[in-house]
């Protein structure tokens, strides 16, 4: 079997779930040619995975997408444990630290449609019913056996090769990568339909009982998920559920009146923990459930696979277009595999938590559960891990920062420096706030104004700018648009002291007309912060030196190709 010089790309992705579907769009977005192949012959019609995140709108806002998604799914602001009639604990989503102060629950098939309509406007299509039978690599690139539907073969040269291709992954398994793991005791029986309840819709409420759990959660129009725990010894995967025995679980864990009616999906499955030894084998990467699966207790499996997508995408854009060496790659498995393993152990405590049966452990949670998660500390954190804004690189070998000498630092500028320490890290996920434009007086937020494809600089005037700042922003920005403007884009952020007629004009300034982003980012002094493309700060340095630019990309690895103009 021949394959046609035509047949060569850059990415083979082989799966159209979610998180093949996010990786597709955004190389897409970056004009990076590939293929993306599915073994089934179309899209299913199952809701299957259903919570969407803060973090996960986040890069749906990158990918210019969030409207539509907003627009299909429905909000939930707030999480309520009940033990019968009586509430236990409450979780207010409103207070997540971010612009997307909530979850949305979207069924998975949805999420999938949204993904590829967005495919498609960049003239791209998923290959439906085409199964990969084999591939090898090559000290060059990839090749790859397809099978299609209509039972013709076809090789395909790649550069690479992404498993998109879920838990029963043939990338994974062809790479000989061990999955190791065990399944739970407990699976979950699955309603979705219609149900009468008192309950607000817009929050989701968990009972808890001696019989076991009982999940709702609100999709809009009087529909619901309805999941509750089960002895995987009285079940099979895929055993048949009715209305009436679903509906007999319900009176039992859940509060009075409570009817289930119109059902549209029935299902029971089982729940396993695993965790792909490697994400990388070289020019072969697993991602998502293909890389990691676990319990759905914090909805968050799809979310991480989005999320491997986002990290790997910028990266493999940067090395098959030449401005990357190959080594960059590795850090997708150094910064996604940590991440994997933190959602396991979390998703694991949190289902042996909730699925306790012991009468004296599950009495001791109900009543430890609302003393704990009262204090504020433990609320904040709870937050930042079910919104996956906490999720951080800061073990990242190719992150890092440029600071002052403490013993250096003058009386006056000691409260700098400490200040610049409470700023985002390096490998922290950037914050938002709001900024206006000096060019068209828009007050905006900062995210939408670098949500594009490069690095994004910020260069902070600081709050009390010295003599001779305006100069310094300028020979920064006049050096990165020199030697790095196929990498990153300037942008000015200052407050009202500064003299902004003294600026380059060819950059854009972002006025912090209230000083919060200032504070935000630790930026009482000048300083600068290099937001990668995912949205994580790559590097950040209190001094306004071109050579801390330099010291970046060379940080991570000198694998940057400088190609300057």
């Amino acid at each position: 079997m021949n394959a046609s010089p035509n047949n060569r790309i850059n990415v083979l992705i082989v799966g159209a779930g979610p998180v093949g579907l996010t990786l597709a769009c955004e190389l897409a977005r970056r004009g990076v040619d590939f293929r993306i192949i599915d073994k089934e012959l179309k899209a299913s019609d199952k809701s299957k995975a259903l919570g969407i995140h803060s973090r996960t709108l986040e890069i749906l806002e990158s990918m210019g997408m969030v409207d539509k998604f907003m627009a299909a799914g429905h909000l939930v602001y707030g999480t309520n444990f009940w033990h019968k009639e009586k509430k236990i604990l409450h979780l207010n989503l409103d207070e997540i630290d971010g612009p997307f102060p909530y979850a949305m629950m979207l069924p998975q098939c949805d999420t999938e449609r949204l993904l590829t309509e967005q495919l498609a406007t960049f003239g791209k299509y998923i290959e439906w019913g085409s199964t990969l039978t084999t591939f090898a690599q090559t000290q060059n690139g990839v090749r790859s056996e397809i099978m299609h539907a209509d039972g013709s073969n076809e090789a395909i040269e790649s550069d690479y090769i992404t498993g998109c291709d879920g838990a029963h992954s043939c990338v994974r398994h062809a790479l000989g990568l061990t999955f190791e793991g065990a399944q739970y005791k407990s699976g979950f029986a699955t309603f979705d339909g219609h149900l009468s309840f008192d309950k607000s819709d817009d929050e989701l409420n968990l009972f808890i009982s001696e019989n076991g759990i009982l999940a709702c959660f609100p999709m809009g129009d009087g529909r619901y998920r309805i999941i509750a725990d089960e002895e995987v010894a009285t079940h099979n995967t895929g055993d048949e559920l009715t209305l009436e025995s679903m509906q007999k679980i319900v009176d039992e864990r859940g509060s009075t009146g409570m009817i289930l009616s119109d059902p549209v999906w029935l299902t029971w499955f089982t729940i396993n923990k695993r965790a792909a030894n490697n994400y990388q084998v070289g020019r072969a990467f697993v991602l998502g459930d293909a890389a990691h699966i676990h319990s759905p207790a914090l909805g968050q499996g799809m979310n991480s696979g989005m999320q491997d997508s986002f990290n790997l995408a910028w990266k493999l854009e940067l090395v098959v277009k030449g401005l990357a060496d190959r080594k960059l790659l590795e850090s997708y498995e150094n910064e996604r595999h940590p991440v994997g393993k933190m959602l396991l152990r979390n998703t694991d405590v949190a289902t042996k938590m909730i699925t306790l049966r012991n009468p004296i452990s599950s009495k001791l949670r109900d009543v430890l559960l609302p003393l704990i998660v009262d204090h504020e500390v433990v609320q904040h954190r709870a937050l930042k891990t079910l919104s996956m804004l906490g999720v951080n690189y800061r073990h990242s070998k190719i992150t890092g920062e440029q600071r002052n000498d403490f013993s250096e630092a003058t009386l006056t500028k000691f409260g700098a420096w400490l200040g610049f320490n409470h700023g985002p890290q390096p490998g922290d996920r950037a914050p938002d706030g709001y900024v206006s434009s000096s060019q068209d007086n828009e007050n905006t937020r900062l995210f939408p104004r670098i949500a594009n494809i490069k690095h994004n600089i910020l260069v902070f005037a600081g709050l009390k700018p010295e003599s001779d700042l305006e100069a310094s922003m300028n020979k920064l920005a006049l050096f990165v648009q020199s030697d790095y403007a196929q990498y990153a884009d300037v942008h000015f952020v200052i407050t009202n002291e500064t003299a902004s007629e003294a600026l380059n004009k060819e950059v854009e300034i972002l006025v912090d007309e209230d000083q919060s982003l200032h504070h935000l980012y630790g930026s009482s002094r000048e300083c600068f912060y290099i937001i990668r493309p995912d949205g994580y700060v790559g590097f950040r340095s209190q001094s306004l030196s071109p050579e801390a630019i330099t010291t970046y990309f060379e940080k991570i690895s000198a694998q940057l190709v400088i190609k300057k103009n």
